[in-house]
C-alpha cells in the first residue's frame, strides 16, 4: 500500500511543482479575477493529469506492474486516481461556474505587492487565433464531458453495479477522455505551451490519447493473450465452487500466485481469476478454481462444457511466495485458497524443506475438496490447519500465534476476505510482529 500512496503523492506533487514554475495562486494585492482563473487552470490540470495516469494504467503496462508489485496494486492506484480526478473535476467545475464567490475575497484580503503570471500584450499569432476559434466548442465539450465523467466515475465506484457494466464504463471513459484532451487543448493558457507545464501537458495528452485508442481498439494486454480449450470441469457443490482445467499451447507460463483474465463469451468482458495450478510446460494445462459469488459466476459452471474455447490474458500479479525466510505462514479464506493450491503443487515437485503452516477457513468443506487439500499439503510437506466455520470459530491472530512458535519472524501470505486480513494483521502488529505481511488487493473496483 505504501508504494500506491507514494506513487499517487509523487505524481500529483510533481505536476503541482511544474505548474507553479509557470503560474501562482498568490496575487498581491489580491485579485479575485486572476486568482479564479489560475485556480481554474490548476484544478483542471490536476484532474486531467489524474485521468491521464488512470488511462495509462488501464492498458495494464507490465513495467508499472513490476514497479508497484502486482496488477492488484495497479488497480488500487487506478481507483484512487479516479477518485482524485472526480474530486478535482468537481472543484474545477465549481471554480469555473461560480467565480462570484471569489469577489468577496477582495474585501477580506489586503496584501501589499504583486506577483503572478504575466499576460502578453503582443498581437495574437496564428496558433493563438486558432485556439480562440475553438474556445467556445472546447467549453461545451468540456462541460458535457464533465457531466459524463462524474456519472461514469460514480458508476465505476458503486460495487452493486454488475461487473459487465462496470467494464463498459471504462470503454466509455476512453471516449470521454479524448473529449477532455480537446477541452484541455482548447482552453489551456496560450503562454503555457512554451513553459514546462505546457510541455508536460502535451506529453500527457499524447500518452493518454494513445492509451485511449489501445482501450477502444481492444488492444489491452494483446501480447499477453492466448486461446485455450477446456479439458475438464470438476465441481465441489458443498462449497459452491468448481475447478476449470484449460489447455493453452501458446500460454507463456506463470508463477504460482498469479492470476489471469478469462473471456468465455464475446459479449462478456474479461473476468479475473487466480490460477490454482503450477505451470507444466509438458501438459500446458492451467487450472482455475472458481466460486459462484455473483450473477456471472453463479451460472458459469452450467454454461461451460468440455471442448469450449476461451481466451486467456496474463499472467499478472506478484503474490508469488518468493522470499528467503526459513518459515512462512499462509492464511486463506474461501476461494482465496487458489494461489496456495498452485504453490503446494509446485512444492510437492521440489521436495519442500521450508517450514510452512497453512491456515484455511471455509464455511463448509466439500469432502472431495478436503481430501485433495489434505493430499497435496502432505505431498508438499506443509502443516495444514483447517477451519470449517459452520462448525468452529474463524481463524484469529491469537490462534495462529499459539500454533506457530516462529510466527514473529515468519513471512505471512494472506488471500481472502479483506476484513479477515486486516483483523489478523492488526493482531500481529499489536504483538510485535517484525516480518512482512503479504496481502493481495484483489478488487477490480
Amino acid at each position: 500500500m505504501n508504494k500506491i500512496k507514494l506513487s499517487l503523492a509523487i505524481s500529483i506533487t510533481l505536476i503541482t511543482i511544474i505548474w507553479f514554475l509557470t503560474n501562482t495562486l498568490l496575487y498581491i494585492p489580491f485579485d479575485s479575477n486572476l486568482f479564479t482563473k489560475s485556480l481554474d487552470q490548476y484544478t483542471g490540470i490536476i484532474a486531467f493529469s489524474a485521468m491521464t495516469f488512470s488511462m495509462l494504467l488501464a492498458t495494464r503496462p507490465l513495467w508499472i506492474e513490476k514497479h508497484l508489485g502486482g496488477l492488484d496494486k495497479i488497480y488500487r492506484l487506478h481507483k484512487w486516481l479516479g477518485i482524485l480526478a472526480f474530486s478535482f473535476s468537481i472543484l474545477h467545475w465549481l471554480v469555473s461556474k461560480l467565480p462570484e464567490w471569489w469577489l468577496y475575497l477582495d474585501r477580506l484580503i489586503i496584501l501589499d505587492a504583486t506577483s503572478g503570471a504575466t499576460v502578453s500584450s503582443a498581437e495574437p499569432g496564428a496558433f493563438e487565433e486558432f485556439l480562440e476559434s475553438i474556445e467556445s466548442l472546447g467549453l461545451q465539450v468540456g462541460e458535457y464531458a464533465f457531466y459524463l465523467t462524474v456519472l461514469f466515475l460514480i458508476m465505476a465506484l458503486l460495487k452493486k453495479i454488475p461487473y459487465r457494466f462496470f467494464a463498459k464504463t471504462h470503454i466509455a471513459m476512453a471516449v470521454i477522455y479524448l473529449a477532455l484532451v480537446f477541452h484541455a487543448f482548447a482552453l489551456m493558457y496560450i503562454d503555457y505551451w512554451t513553459e514546462p507545464i505546457g510541455i508536460t501537458m502535451a506529453i500527457m495528452m499524447l500518452v493518454g490519447t494513445v492509451s485511449s485508442f489501445i482501450v477502444l481498439l481492444g488492444q489491452v494486454g494483446k501480447k499477453q493473450k492466448s486461446q485455450g480449450t477446456i479439458q475438464s470441469i470438476n465441481t465441489y457443490p458443498d462449497m459452491n465452487m468448481f475447478e476449470l482445467i484449460v489447455k493453452s499451447d501458446k500460454w507463456k507460463g506463470h508463477n504460482e500466485g498469479q492470476f489471469a483474465f478469462l473471456k468465455f463469451e464475446k459479449k462478456e468482458p474479461y473476468h479475473p481469476f487466480t490460477i490454482s495450478s503450477s505451470w507444466d510446460s509438458k501438459t500446458k494445462n492451467i487450472s482455475f478454481t472458481i466460486k459462484a459469488l455473483g450473477r456471472y459466476t453463479n451460472n458459469l459452471s452450467n454454461k461451460l462444457k468440455i471442448g469450449d474455447f476461451i481466451v486467456l490474458e496474463g499472467a499478472y500479479g506478484n503474490f508469488t511466495f518468493n522470499d528467503k525466510k526459513e518459515s512462512q505462514i499462509w492464511i486463506a479464506g474461501g476461494v482465496g485458497i487458489t494461489p496456495f493450491l498452485a504453490r503446494m503443487e509446485r512444492l510437492a515437485k521440489l521436495d519442500n524443506k521450508q517450514k510452512i503452516d497453512f491456515f484455511y477457513s471455509a464455511m463448509k468443506l466439500d469432502a472431495n475438496f478436503k481430501k485433495k487439500l489434505e493430499q497435496v499439503s502432505a505431498e508438499a510437506n506443509i502443516n495444514l490447519h483447517v477451519f470449517e466455520t459452520s462448525k468452529s470459530a474463524l481463524i484469529s491472530g491469537e490462534h495462529i500465534r499459539n500454533s506457530v512458535l516462529s510466527w514473529k519472524s515468519a513471512s505471512v501470505w494472506f488471500c481472502g476476505p479483506s476484513k479477515m486480513g486486516k483483523s489478523i494483521k492488526k493482531d500481529f502488529k499489536q504483538n510485535d510482529f517484525n516480518s512482512k505481511f503479504h496481502q493481495e488487493l484483489f478488487e477490480m473496483r
